[in-house]
């Protein structure tokens, strides 16, 4: 009967176990007191790795920028703190060593209605899933990374070029090579770069918004594809892949690698030829993107006050 599950602890402790959203309750002293199975699904670490511990040291997550949630920017701390839920976008690291982008949402936990002992963080997948998003693979799959190989990406890229040549629109390309990998594998193996590549194709598929297109390009390149996107959107997104790779790192026989990216862009517009896209890529900056957002918006308040 339903008033005997609602007087069972036991069994709303299987209920919260089971939902399909990661949950975890920290204390006052912000050591981590619960973390569910959708928890231990969405970030890899088990309950027991992370229970006990301090959030901050268990949980590694970062803006946009790769910036820690730390301090002031933590919603978890702001939630302690000022007793006030709190949302935003983090981007996890997965025990794997990828960015995931999370929605985080959190609550205090009064006691007595008044006095806070802890916090309840509620966080799921920012973004649609490549698997669930209708796109004809005809299993054409890199056997490492599991994304589209370099036959399907140059098959897009080539029917992207043609629509655009036929409706004058336009398209941006990313791409995001990891040079040092050349180095890594003459020493350790060729075996030894299959951790790195997925650990970048993951960060990617999860940073990317559900209407690009990720694909193999080369021996350790990767290409994307945006297809509506501005030229400023495209930089900035050149500009948060940058970061977010740089803070993803890999694990191999014990140590711990960070992946070290290079990401250029560019804009394809009616016309233009593939080798000559990839010759004029601009390198992404840190602070490039981030001046042409202030350009711009400085231009729209000058617009506007026009």
């Amino acid at each position: 009967m339903l008033s005997n599950f609602l007087d069972s602890p036991k069994l709303f402790r299987h209920l919260v176990e089971d939902l399909p959203v990661g949950i975890y309750i920290v204390d006052q002293e912000r050591q981590i007191r619960f973390w569910n199975r959708s928890a231990e699904r969405l970030t890899g670490h088990l309950s027991h790795e992370v229970v006990g511990r301090a959030f901050d040291e268990a949980v590694k997550v970062c803006d946009r920028r790769g910036n820690p949630l730390t301090r002031d920017s933590c919603p978890v701390t702001r939630t302690l703190l000022q007793r006030q839920p709190q949302q935003c976008t983090g981007y996890f690291l997965h025990k794997n060593g990828h960015r995931t982008a999370m929605r985080i949402r959190t609550r205090p936990f009064l006691e007595y209605g008044e006095v806070v002992s802890g916090a309840t963080v509620l966080f799921q997948e920012n973004c649609v899933r490549r698997e669930d998003s209708p796109a004809p693979m005809f299993g054409c799959l890199d056997a490492v990374t599991g994304i589209p190989s370099r036959r399907l990406a140059r098959a897009f890229l080539k029917e992207c070029l043609a629509v655009t040549e036929g409706a004058q629109t336009t398209f941006g390309l990313l791409r995001v090579r990891l040079p040092e990998l050349k180095d890594f594998a003459a020493k350790h193996g060729k075996q030894s770069t299959a951790p790195f590549l997925r650990t970048t194709a993951h960060t990617l598929r999860n940073s990317l918004d559900a209407d690009s297109f990720l694909g193999c390009w080369g021996e350790n390149e990767f290409l994307a594809v945006l297809t509506s996107a501005s030229p400023l959107m495209v930089a900035m997104t050149a500009d948060v892949l940058a970061n977010l790779l740089s803070h993803s790192e890999v694990q191999w026989w014990g140590d711990h690698f960070l992946i070290v990216p290079e990401v250029s862009y560019t804009m394809a517009h009616a016309g233009d030829r593939l080798d000559e896209l990839l010759r004029q890529m601009q390198p992404a900056h840190k602070n490039g993107a981030a001046k042409a957002a202030a350009a711009s918006s400085a231009g729209d308040s000058g617009n506007q006050r026009g």
